[in-house]
């Protein structure tokens, strides 16, 4: 419980920061500037999952780790950071002259930096959460942020266009890392074990490679629609997404980063491992559903309040991504919860489905243009959803069926409420706040009409939160 409320804190509080700055820096900055970002985030988000290397994953999967461990992985880490910045580095006029965007390549050379600011913190962080000490990795998240956040500010205020969103990114992954080091007061010691990463690759390979495949999938879209269509509707699409993902992804990820190490500690009792499944499914739906449909219905004037007329033509493409935020909320769930049962090797061989589908739908829907595109990731997301969902089937003995009964009915909830608050919005032209009012209002009285059980788990487990904050207090 305390570490899902200071994982609540680091999220909330970083997605309320992020939320703030990007606010402030898309009324400065041009769509064409973010899409410019957008356009190589694929290279340094795949080029960090071959840093982590699934190490971090093995690391809270292992009972026990020993600083030989911890100081083995920390040294690779720097290696092959200092690797990969070089094949970037090196790589960067090509990327630029790929995308005919001249600036690209020395954006990618000097953002590329946080592949090594980041291999830094990797073990501290990773030490943070093996511990549930997620009240030290909050706060330095939080200060991290805000410093990094005021840096790219000014940076804009002075003109320094897209250069204000790499002094952002670069900014906060040398804070943290500082922070942390100094917060955790770990320092590696003088050892590298080749058995050391031989056994945490067993488990952590699969992982990396799971992860790669998905995370070169997952941001293909971003090369795709740079080359294909224009930086412009590259940075619409960036900032659909980044709102998509605070309610479809974070959300739920808030939960999920708690409960990996807790599935691994009660590994060999499914009885137990069902429960908190069933628990944290339930929890999910009655929050994102509702969240993702709303947002569906006001995302227009929601977009224009926030962002202003310049960025009103990415409504359509958030509401899509909202469809898919439905099939995403869940989808961490089930997988981490099969990974705590060592079935790494398992999550691997599916992930080549799961992503070749994806890369299927890529393909065939940027033939019908963006919205085509989009449309397709929103299929590929109900299909890994669906991968996941039997995997947890199948290994954990957490049912389709049971997770059937506790989603469907508060997705069909949803969906009512959505249709009634649609209706009445057509009939009465509210402001979109009144909207969101209205459909809050539904969708909770049909819940307690309906007497679901969700209410009274929730219930619970804020009352076992406030028990355990008075016998603490006294």
């Amino acid at each position: 419980m305390k570490g899902t409320v200071w994982s609540t804190v680091d999220r909330i509080g970083n997605m309320c920061l992020q939320f703030g700055v990007n606010l402030v820096l898309a009324r400065l900055l041009l769509p064409r500037e973010f899409g410019a970002i957008g356009m190589i985030e694929i290279f340094l988000v795949v080029s960090q999952v071959l840093i982590d290397g699934g190490f971090a994953a093995a690391l809270i999967q292992k009972k026990k780790p020993t600083q030989t461990d911890y100081s083995t992985i920390f040294y690779w880490n720097i290696f092959i950071a200092v690797i990969l910045y070089g094949v970037i580095f090196l790589s960067a006029p090509l990327v630029a002259e790929f995308f005919n965007l001249p600036e690209l390549c020395n954006l990618l050379r000097v953002i590329g930096l946080i592949l090594i600011t980041n291999a830094f913190s990797l073990i501290q962080t990773n030490r943070l959460r093996k511990q549930l000490e997620l009240n030290k990795l909050a706060c330095a998240n939080l200060c991290a942020y805000t410093v990094s956040g005021i840096l790219a500010i000014v940076a804009a205020y002075s003109g320094l266009g897209v250069w204000s969103l790499v002094v952002l990114q670069l900014g906060y992954s040398s804070i943290l890392a500082v922070i942390l080091w100094v917060v955790t007061g770990w320092m590696p010691s003088a050892v590298f074990s080749r058995k050391s990463l031989q056994e945490l690759f067993g488990f952590g390979g699969y992982l990396l490679a799971a992860g790669l495949l998905q995370e070169i999938c997952k941001n293909l879209q971003g090369v795709i629609i740079g080359k294909r269509f224009s930086a412009i509707a590259m940075g619409l699409y960036s900032q659909a997404s980044k709102l998509d993902r605070i309610a479809s992804y974070t959300l739920p990820n808030i939960l999920v980063q708690v409960m990996f190490p807790v599935y691994a500690s009660v590994q060999d009792d499914d009885d137990r491992l069902i429960k908190m499944l069933g628990l944290n499914t339930r929890l999910i739906s009655s929050v994102i559903f509702p969240l993702m449909a709303v947002l569906i219905l006001v995302a227009h004037p929601l977009i224009v309040c926030l962002w202003g007329h310049t960025w009103s033509a990415c409504a359509p493409y958030f509401q899509i991504l909202c469809v898919g935020g439905l099939f995403i909320c869940l989808q961490n769930t089930n997988f981490f919860a099969v990974a705590a049962k060592g079935k790494s090797r398992l999550l691997f061989h599916w992930s080549i489905y799961k992503w070749s589908f994806l890369l299927l739908c890529l393909f065939v829907g940027m033939n019908y243009g963006i919205y085509g595109l989009l449309w397709g990731m929103t299929l590929s997301n109900f299909n890994i959803f669906m991968v996941n969902a039997l995997l947890a089937s199948r290994h954990t003995g957490y049912k389709f069926s049971m997770q059937l009964r506790d989603a469907l009915p508060l997705l069909l909830l949803t969906a009512v409420a959505f249709s009634l608050t649609y209706l009445l919005g057509i009939l009465l032209t509210c402001h979109f706040v009144v909207t969101v009012v209205i459909f809050a209002a539904i969708y909770i009285a049909l819940a307690y009409a309906f007497k679901l059980k969700v209410i009274n788990e929730i219930k619970m487990v804020m009352m076992r939160f406030l028990r355990k904050q008075e016998v603490s207090v006294e």
